[in-house]
């Protein structure tokens, strides 16, 4: 008998379970409950379900990660010592991760734009953890598959809510064998998370947030059913494009600044660390409110030799800590005595 585990936020992808496999379905169109691929996750005997299904042998034990997203969250369930590649050192700040990477212990698997696929072949990792649109086939390299490593595709990034991606933990979990730790520890965010956000409900007046800068000629702005929008909500923010339904919307510099030159605060500029920084980007970035008001914060506060950040890194499963930063920059009366874990002030 199968039975489908409960999922309180994450939608694309399910988990239904018997005593001898768990089933897992993935959602890779956002516009229908499609099931793009279906993954068989089988202790003892291999079952036969059918041909078009991909199989795994549970608990993995050499694991390749092409995300620093995946090698947080087996760190975070205890797994990290099944490690054996990872897609690219220099975008990591965890310090173990870099250690293992110089003693050879952990090899890279894409220090350029792709995999290499011969030296991923040669490896030959009990599981390779990677992300797409939810089918392996079309997400990974044909000769991967054609090799027999078993693949995994993740879609927390396509997920519209800062609970929904930390939920993803339990999709991680079942290659373990460690479902009962993963439903723990998302708990454990899901309460931390919701009681921080239940601080906001008694503000008055929302903040008014603009985020991001531009990228090229196009300011790229996350659209209102996003992750983005949906934690500024969370902390008590009113983000501008909270009605845009569409994705990660371009526009130009000109539009951006008339609907949102008189934002209160201004987060999330890329790699910027200072304003002078940000004007040699353009000048025109000095003429909005939050520049004037010195309300400028970024996402970066925990960065690596080469400048790359950890936000992204652990936070995905640590919303809660992105949240409490969010309303302590917001609204610093709800949580006087927070100290800024991801983001930092911009001077």
């Amino acid at each position: 008998m199968v039975t489908e585990q409960p999922l309180k936020y994450a939608k694309q992808f399910k988990i239904k379970k018997n005593k001898d496999y768990t089933i897992i379905e993935l959602f890779g169109d956002k516009s229908s409950r499609r099931v793009t691929s279906t993954l068989v996750l089988y202790k003892q005997e291999k079952p036969n379900l059918g041909n078009d299904y991909f199989y795994i042998k549970t608990p993995v034990n050499r694991v390749a990660c092409m995300s620093s997203i995946y090698t947080a969250m087996m760190q975070k369930l205890r797994c990290d010592q099944y490690i054996v590649a990872i897609d690219n050192v220099d975008y990591y700040n965890d310090i173990s991760i870099q250690k293992r990477v110089s003693e050879s212990k952990i090899i890279e698997l894409s220090k350029g734009p792709k995999v290499e696929i011969e030296k991923t072949i040669v490896l030959n990792p009990d599981l390779f953890l990677t992300f797409g649109m939810g089918n392996p086939k079309e997400d990974v390299e044909t000769k991967i598959i054609q090799a027999g490593i078993p693949v995994a595709i993740t879609l927390d990034h396509i997920e519209e809510t800062p609970l929904a991606r930390a939920e993803w933990l339990k999709f991680v979990a079942c290659f373990f064998n460690k479902e009962s730790l993963g439903d723990s520890l998302f708990t454990v965010t899901e309460t931390n998370y919701n009681r921080l956000k239940s601080l906001t409900r008694s503000i008055s007046k929302k903040p008014k947030v603009l985020t991001e800068i531009k990228y090229g000629d196009a300011w790229y702005i996350p659209s209102g059913k996003s992750y983005m929008a949906s934690i500024i909500n969370d902390a008590g923010g009113d983000y501008f494009w909270k009605d845009e339904k569409t994705g990660s919307t371009p526009l130009s510099f000109e539009i951006v600044f008339e609907k949102a030159k008189d934002c209160d605060f201004w987060i999330n500029q890329y790699n910027i660390n200072s304003k002078t920084e940000l004007l040699s980007h353009d000048e025109r970035y000095g003429l909005f409110k939050a520049f004037k008001n010195n309300n400028l914060y970024n996402n970066n506060k925990v960065q690596n030799k080469l400048g790359f950040s950890n936000y992204w890194e652990t936070g995905v499963t640590n919303p809660d800590d992105i949240l409490a930063d969010l309303i302590a920059i917001f609204t610093p009366s709800l949580l006087p005595h927070h100290q800024l874990k991801y983001y930092k002030h911009i001077e």
